[in-house]
């Protein structure tokens, strides 16, 4: 198990835009994103290996109609893509066995992946550097995070709990949110 720790935004907790499309549109999508991430020389399915019932897919790299054509424009995709490209985030997939729907809605990762995806040992390592509560769930305002990581307290203790090395990763996820006054880093 692990904790993926990432920036929320206020627009996180409102009801976010959702549509339901057809296993042939999916299926078109795949080979176009394939097609245009060979193209341009980056992966914009995550993972492209094992596609389970969720995937993420990268749709900022790309037009808003290129993507949205293969759902003959539908309304309801224009508006999950349009959201994710404006909010520079990833589309989740998901298709779900009991109703055999598949789903496409903006997902709480960054279109950058700059997401740290710790195991438990690591995060808890990490939240405790930072001087925060290790607990599986929780978050902390960029502005308490900037302060913390400039803190030399923090690197001593992250190099005594051997977390050093994400405190750069921390610092690039957190200047992500530039611009963003109520930006916070979550965890969970």
């Amino acid at each position: 198990m692990s904790i993926l720790f990432r920036i929320a935004v206020p627009a996180d907790d409102t009801l976010a835009p959702l549509a339901v499309i057809t296993a042939r549109q999916l299926a078109a999508l795949r080979r176009i994103l394939r097609a245009e991430g060979d193209r341009i020389g980056t992966a914009l399915i995550e993972p492209d290996d094992i596609i389970g019932d969720s995937f993420e897919v990268r749709v900022c790299p790309l037009a808003l109609a290129t993507v949205t054509a293969i759902f003959d424009h539908d309304p309801a995709v224009i508006s999950v893509v349009e959201e994710a490209q404006f909010r520079a985030r990833r589309v989740c997939v998901h298709h779900c066995a009991n109703s055999a729907e598949i789903t496409m809605r903006v997902a709480l990762t960054s279109d950058s992946g700059l997401e740290l995806d710790l195991a438990y040992g690591n995060a808890y390592a990490l939240l405790e550097a930072l001087g925060v509560d290790a607990e599986s769930v929780g978050e902390i305002a960029l502005s308490q995070l900037r302060e913390r990581i400039a803190d030399p307290a923090t690197s001593r203790r992250a190099m005594r709990f051997g977390v050093e090395q994400y405190l750069p990763r921390l610092k690039r996820l957190a200047d992500s949110a530039d611009g963003t006054d109520d930006a916070r880093l979550a965890w969970a």
